[in-house]
């Protein structure tokens, strides 16, 4: 009697158990259409609710294959896990199925195995109805499935209204423009603009020498700096002061052409050490003495002050003829 009632008891639990497992599993399995035209598709939608820790055995489904005879897999999509509370999973599945036989066709519960327990979906039915054709209806009638159609380009259709018009109003601000440059006439109403006040080249060069001076170049190792700057400095000046583009010109171009103005024809010969002196600085990278570099500064220095502009002499005023007369008489 005690050993029935031993093995009574553990009958109970272990379905007790098995009802309290399978309370925790949540299988469904829905169709999102119940009837087919032949060759058309519908989807499965799996659902699973478990526990985190559990683990679970899914249906055998294979892509391409037969779910059931006349109902074929087109496409298993990957199980979707989310997070629930209590330490529970829900993964869903997708299933895209397709018929070409009509009929009626019942699908099976899905099967999952839950630590070693099974748990089933409900079944599903589908009914596949066939494609009504005309009795008289041909072979020759029949057509292919017609491609996708591509509709016309039309470049505004992919351009936001906003830039549209940002681009309508730029363009419409730019014509204004082009025409206020164009027609408007500043001296009309006395806005002529001021021209900026030009140094006249000894000013400038006698500036620049000095400034040249006190970034102290070649003391620094910069031989090669200092004498270009120098000689920029001598071309700018013959380019202001005697109308000649020295800036194009080599040194014996310069040479030649201050050869034939009288007022530097005196002073040439000190122009000439500055641009022998930096040839052979910057071409065959000869490095100058301390004396030599200060001597090629001071030679810079007398060509501009002794080919600096003149004052113009003073005419005498007018003499009057009675005076220019008596002054003759006299002698």
């Amino acid at each position: 009697m005690k050993a029935r009632l031993i093995t009574f008891i553990t009958i109970v639990l272990s379905i007790f158990a098995s009802m309290h497992a399978q309370s925790t599993i949540v299988v469904e399995a829905v169709l999102d259409s119940s009837v087919l035209w032949v060759g058309e598709q519908t989807m499965i939608h799996l659902s699973l609710t478990q526990p985190q820790d559990d683990q679970v055995i899914y249906p055998e489904v294979v892509e391409g294959s037969q779910l059931i005879g006349g109902v074929e897999v087109v496409r298993l999509s990957q199980p979707d896990t989310m997070q629930l509370k209590n330490n529970r999973l829900n993964i869903q599945q997708d299933i895209l199925v397709t018929s070409f036989d009509s009929g009626f066709y019942y699908i099976p519960p899905f099967k999952y195995i839950v630590e070693g327990d099974t748990v089933k979906t409900q079944s599903l039915s589908l009914k596949v109805v066939p494609v009504q054709v005309a009795e008289d209806a041909q072979a020759s009638d029949m057509y292919d499935i017609k491609d996708v159609v591509e509709p016309p380009f039309h470049l505004f259709d992919f351009v936001p209204k906003g830039v549209v018009w940002a681009l309508l109003i730029i363009v419409v601000v730019l014509v204004v423009v082009y025409f206020f440059l164009k027609y408007y006439k500043p001296q009309a109403i006395g806005l002529q603009p001021t021209p900026e006040p030009q140094i006249p080249p000894y000013d400038k060069a006698i500036q620049e020498l000095q400034s040249l001076r006190d970034m102290k170049l070649w003391q620094q190792g910069q031989d090669k700096l200092y004498y270009t700057r120098l000689v920029d400095i001598l071309r700018e000046y013959i380019d202001g002061r005697f109308d000649i583009t020295a800036m194009e010109m080599t040194s014996s171009e310069i040479m030649s052409a201050l050869a034939r103005r009288k007022e530097a024809k005196e002073v040439n010969k000190y122009l000439n050490e500055v641009l022998s002196m930096a040839d052979f600085v910057k071409f065959a990278k000869m490095r100058p003495l301390p004396d030599d570099n200060e001597q090629m500064m001071r030679r810079a220095y007398d060509f501009v002050e002794l080919t600096k502009p003149q004052p113009e002499p003073q005419q005498p005023e007018n003499i009057d003829p009675s005076m220019s007369e008596g002054v003759n008489n006299n002698q």
